[in-house]
């Protein structure tokens, strides 16, 4: 459960990070117009060839959708898991712009300085919603304290984490070739490593490097695999954002293709573009299948009730101390009782002795 001053905290910065979003996609659209923009975001229009560079790029819209996420799930007590994967995306998507807009090659670039202070803020935000999402957590003591995360139900759980783990391996996969084909000798400034650390821009200034988006969603993967596995409740909002960051990105490397006019044109195009294509298909089918199975909630365990001190106060006895209820007074005659006569007293003499004799008058 996460304390009420902590969602507060935790809300205000979903919102200064949607306002920071509010503020570049604005200006994008005033400076290039919003059909352009958005084309551009699902890869119909290729970055800064026809319109003036852009700020915004596809990572924006989906990072917008989590943010909003997170905010309406900050009403909660279990808001925990929405900041700390809001949080996680947006520190490893926005920690490349801290290097790539000081290199020396975007001097100059408009709004440079800007997109550099954006991005510092949010890696600084990022930061402190995990913080207040460790830091704010107590334990449920009542109902009244609100539902506890609730965990994935089981079935779906699997089905889920067995989707992210494939998600996981195929980017992988995917990296490797891309490390055997974009080599230094045969690329030169279009090498995999210029490309993955940013050294080669983009041409969209708050847009991190691919291959560096790549390998930290396969690490994200594989960690919500886990969560899904074990039925964790930060299962549920990491899963279904990583399917919404899978389902993105496949939208906008399907749409590039069909820029191309090569989209499912099996005929006329290698066997590496026929397997992007149907893993990008697939990965658009994989992130809507994990966010339908995550979104199902589970069983939560209810809160543990916490005992009550020894003793009550004022003097009193507890339930824990209270001390057996004193025997009714008997006013039964000597040798009766409430409960029935004492048992039979031995005889004070072996049946052949002598009789006893009798005391004196008076004694």
């Amino acid at each position: 459960m996460l304390a009420r001053g902590a969602r507060v905290a935790g809300g205000i910065i979903c919102v200064v990070l949607i306002a920071a979003e509010i503020i570049w996609i604005g200006r994008d659209f005033s400076n290039v117009g919003a059909k352009d923009t958005f084309l551009t975001w699902i890869g119909r229009i290729f970055a800064g060839q026809g319109h003036a560079p852009l700020g915004t790029s596809i990572t924006d819209l989906i990072l917008v959708v989590v943010y909003l996420g997170a905010l309406l799930a900050a009403a909660r007590p279990s808001a925990a898991g929405a900041f700390v994967t809001v949080g996680l995306l947006t520190f490893l998507y926005r920690l490349p712009l801290l290097w790539i807009l000081t290199e020396d090659s975007t001097r100059g670039l408009p709004l440079r300085d800007r997109a550099l202070y954006t991005a510092l803020g949010a890696v600084i935000a990022a930061v402190a919603l995990i913080v207040i999402a460790a830091s704010g957590r107590r334990p449920a003591v009542s109902p009244a304290d609100g539902e506890p995360p609730a965990p994935p139900r089981t079935g779906p759980a699997v089905f889920a984490g067995l989707l992210l783990t494939l998600l996981a391996l195929a980017a992988v996969a995917w990296e490797a070739y891309y490390i055997d084909r974009f080599t230094s000798d045969r690329m030169g400034p279009f090498s995999y490593w210029r490309q993955f650390s940013g050294q080669q821009p983009s041409g969209i200034l708050l847009a991190p490097p691919g291959f560096w988006i790549d390998w930290a969603t396969a690490a994200l993967c594989m960690v919500a695999a886990i969560q899904a596995f074990a039925r964790k409740p930060m299962a549920r909002p990491l899963g279904v954002a990583l399917g919404w960051v899978a389902a993105g990105y496949a939208v906008y490397t399907l749409n590039l293709y069909a820029k191309q006019k090569l989209l499912f044109e099996f005929d006329d195009i290698g066997t590496p573009d026929i397997l992007q294509q149907l893993t990008s298909l697939a990965e658009v089918v994989a992130g809507f299948l994990i966010i339908v199975f995550l979104a199902l909630r589970g069983t939560s365990r209810p809160p543990v009730p916490v005992p009550g001190a020894w003793g009550a106060p004022g003097g009193q006895y507890g339930a824990w101390g209270a001390p057996p209820a004193p025997a009714p007074y008997n006013d039964a005659p000597y040798g009766q009782s409430a409960f029935g006569g004492p048992p039979p007293l031995p005889p004070e003499y072996p049946p052949d002795a002598p009789p006893r004799p009798q005391s004196p008058p008076g004694w």
